[in-house]
């Protein structure tokens, strides 16, 4: 059986243009970021998202916004 194809975390965050950790950690503790699935078990403290759903995401077949915009800090 072949393992998923999957991205860790720095992966991701470089998908989605460099997002900053602390924005990333924020967006995806308030479920934000929905097409992140975690695979189990993890290698340690390692995290590995599923590849499958990111990418969809990222082409635009998810059927929600791209923008995270609403998340920037007021100065």
């Amino acid at each position: 059986m072949d393992a998923p194809r999957c991205y860790t975390k720095e992966q991701v965050r470089a998908l989605l243009q460099d997002m900053p950790r602390s924005t990333f950690n924020t967006l995806k503790r308030q479920g934000r970021l929905p097409f992140l699935e975690e695979l189990k078990p993890r290698l340690g403290r390692r995290v590995l998202y599923r590849a499958d759903l990111v990418d969809r995401y990222l082409s635009g077949q998810w059927g929600q916004s791209r923008s995270f915009s609403s998340h920037k800090r007021s100065a």
